[in-house]
């Protein structure tokens, strides 16, 4: 079965070659022949060149070979895409003249056509514009990108949300012990594995800090299948799934500790030289003080009864009744309970 980060990947193949096949023939249109042979050629080598080129940026570039290419300074990086990329636009283009003519002959002779005075450019275009708004999209995320685009959050909304808030336990002792390059490695690699989690139980991302990681859901997305707790437990089968691998590499293996609640929050756009959306109110503040709890009682995560009381626990998981507690910073005591997965 693929994987959810798998499935993200497929859709973003195909909307490139849709978006490819719907412009592309109007562009053999405008810079070759007025005929439907034209425009047929530019449907089949948009989808041959979105099969090569996207399948590349998605799966292999950002994808397996990923790790690899962190390595790379910036401009090897990007000199060694593009001449990957041109390489695998020109192989899709000639193989779509192939497909077309029935001819093998024509891969060869693609690579004098003299339309590629116009092609390169075309497509130096379309792939610098894909590749950004992938990018765009890797680095603040999905949603918030199209929160963006759209102008969700303009004006400043109240919503329901839930928040959980996870951190590494133990982490001022391994950023002693490693070192802060080292540590740092750790860090990449446990929010990698994460990553699953998050997306299989319709999380966002609202944050890095330091070592910890913020998480949010609207409500109903949160409470469904209890989301918001499955998140936390399948983030720690994910990290200790391969203890070894840990061991091997930083001597350590990774646990955590979360708070987790949930209530109405304003949302909005914030910021000048950097913009970002920011969620504010007394419910993140309650999250992070529960996340402290747990560290205190040996708890792995603590939620708050104003969630739990409208979800129902995944199996093997236990609540233990905190009480009320009276949380560092807030006047009114909050009910809590201690959830440990047995399962």
């Amino acid at each position: 079965m693929a994987t959810a980060r798998t499935r993200i990947h497929r859709r973003q193949l195909a909307g490139v070659m849709l978006a490819a096949a719907a412009i592309t023939p109007f562009f053999n249109l405008l810079t070759s022949r007025a005929s439907v042979a034209e425009a047929v050629q530019g449907v089949v080598d948009a989808v041959l060149v979105s099969l090569l080129v996207g399948g590349y940026l998605i799966f292999v570039r950002d994808g397996r070979a990923r790790a690899w290419f962190r390595r790379l300074g910036f401009l090897t990086d990007l000199a060694l895409t593009c001449v990957i990329v041109l390489v695998l636009f020109l192989v899709g283009r000639a193989a779509g003249q192939v497909v077309t003519t029935f001819d093998p002959h024509r891969f060869l002779m693609s690579f004098t056509d003299a339309h590629l005075v116009y092609a390169v450019p075309f497509f130096v275009i379309v792939g610098v514009t894909v590749h950004f708004i992938l990018q765009m999209n890797r680095l603040i995320g999905g949603n918030v990108l199209g929160y963006f685009i759209t102008g969700v959050y303009t004006r400043p909304k109240a919503e329901e949300r839930i928040f959980l808030f996870m951190d590494l336990a133990g982490s001022t002792q391994l950023a002693e012990r490693l070192g802060s390059a080292r540590y740092f490695e750790l860090l990449r690699r446990v929010v990698d594995d994460l990553t699953e989690p998050v997306l299989l139980t319709k999380g966002e991302i609202y944050q890095y800090a330091g070592d910890e990681v913020v998480i949010t859901w609207p409500t109903e997305r949160g409470l469904r299948a209890a989301n918001c707790v499955r998140c936390f437990f399948l983030i720690c089968a994910a990290v200790s799934g391969n203890p070894a691998r840990y061991e091997r590499e930083f001597g350590a293996r990774p646990t955590f500790r979360g708070g987790l609640h949930g209530g109405t929050v304003t949302a909005g756009e914030l910021g000048d030289l950097r913009q970002q959306i920011v969620f504010v109110g007394d419910i993140l503040n309650t999250a992070a003080r529960l996340e402290e709890y747990a560290k205190q009682a040996g708890f792995d995560l603590v939620a708050s009864g104003a969630v739990l009381d409208r979800l129902t626990l995944p199996a093997g998981v236990k609540a233990t009744p905190c009480g009320e507690l009276a949380l560092r910073g807030k006047a009114a005591s909050v009910a809590a309970f201690g959830l440990t997965n047995g399962g």
